[in-house]
């Protein structure tokens, strides 16, 4: 049997009866990635000793990591974060050689679930981007055709899902960062509820734009680690018997391919095929686009300002940091107002349409 096919909540249950162990599910892994990697690149950045020794661990003391949700499952942490002893680069030359010596809050949280870490996997510079490549460790390709984008910020964590080199992946989120790369290679990206992910610390407090979020083959594997990531039961009104949706081809008027097109018009009439009210429906996204930009570009500078001017640094960062600066303070609140408003509005549009669920394409093309 090839565990590495299998779904992550299929590979648990094995491991969990006992009808598998750690250090075969990494092998598979490992095999899936040998005969990946030099195509696709999407887990540049590997410690596979490291990995086959904490596997080897866990099989030979059933009571190390005892009853945790992932144990034995195989992830590699995206390259934005701090992982202790292991190369972090955040897709930059100005941190091209950065070992941290402490692993991120949410890293150390997320091993402490029992899982075998195999290295990071890539990302744009900063995570700046919805196409993975970077100057240090170089292009992602997608696995299912490699000429094609594997999208991002979270581009490496998809394609080494898609490719069967992991298990679950974590990714992060700002502008479709998770959903985007998701789309590109045919697995899951879910972005969570801003402030559900307790653990997942920024370096500036007055700014919630970006979140950190599981990713899966499926969406019951990116459940399993999306529960992790929370670390608290969350309580949810059930589902009801025939969920109503809102779904809507374009967010109003954006242009989208027509493939796109008929490929969400395919789900949605297999939604509606299976029973679900389906009601095509958009709320007000008036402004979005500016106040996206405004707020994307005020992020950049509460970490990255010192680096306006650093050439090391690729062309499109350097311009958000440079459009974050040269904010003044009218604009900033306009911003901020802007998207309170649009905030209500989703939330009017989810209670007056009595909606559990909007859908529409991921992406454009």
């Amino acid at each position: 049997m090839d565990l590495a096919a299998l779904t992550a909540t299929e590979q648990k249950a094995l491991l969990d009866a006992g009808k598998a162990s750690c250090r075969e599910l990494l092998a598979d892994c490992r095999t899936r990635a040998e005969m990946t990697e030099p195509v696709v690149n999407a887990i540049p950045t590997v410690h596979w000793d490291t990995a086959e020794d904490l596997a080897g661990r866990l099989d030979d003391d059933p009571t190390m990591l005892k009853g945790t949700p992932l144990r034995g499952l195989v992830t590699a942490f995206k390259d934005l974060n701090d992982t202790a002893g292991v190369l972090t680069t955040r897709g930059s030359l100005v941190f091209s050689d950065h070992i941290p010596t402490d692993d991120a809050p949410l890293v150390a949280h997320v091993r402490r679930s029992g899982v075998v870490p195999v290295g990071k996997t890539n990302t744009p510079e900063f995570g700046k981007g919805s196409h993975t490549f970077n100057p240090v460790l170089g292009l992602t390709r997608n696995p299912w055709d490699p000429k094609r984008s594997a999208g991002g910020s979270s581009g490496g964590a998809a394609v080494g899902l898609a490719c069967g080199s992991l298990s679950i992946a974590d990714g992060s989120d700002l502008g479709g960062s998770l959903r985007n790369p998701a789309a590109f290679n045919a697995v899951v990206g879910f972005r969570p509820t801003t402030g559900s992910i307790p653990l997942d610390v920024h370096p500036d407090p007055r700014t919630d734009q970006p979140i950190a979020g599981p990713m899966g083959r499926t969406v019951a594997d990116m459940a399993l680690l999306l529960g992790v990531m929370m670390s608290a039961e969350v309580s949810a009104d059930p589902i009801p018997t025939v969920p109503r949706v809102a779904f809507s081809p374009d967010l109003g008027d954006l242009p989208v391919e027509p493939p796109v097109r008929a490929a969400t018009a395919r789900a949605v009439d297999a939604l509606a095929d299976a029973g679900w009210e389906v009601v095509e429906a958009c709320p007000n996204l008036r402004g979005a686009d500016r106040c996206f930009e405004d707020l994307r570009g005020l992020f950049q500078t509460f970490h990255l300002a010192p680096l306006v001017d650093d050439e090391r640094v690729k062309a499109t960062a350097r311009y958000e940091i440079r459009l974050g600066l040269s904010l003044d303070a009218d604009r900033i609140a306009a911003a901020v107002a802007t998207e309170g408003r649009i905030r209500s509005d989703w939330d009017r549009f989810f209670v007056e349409g009595q909606f559990d669920a909007f859908l529409s394409p991921t992406t454009q093309v």
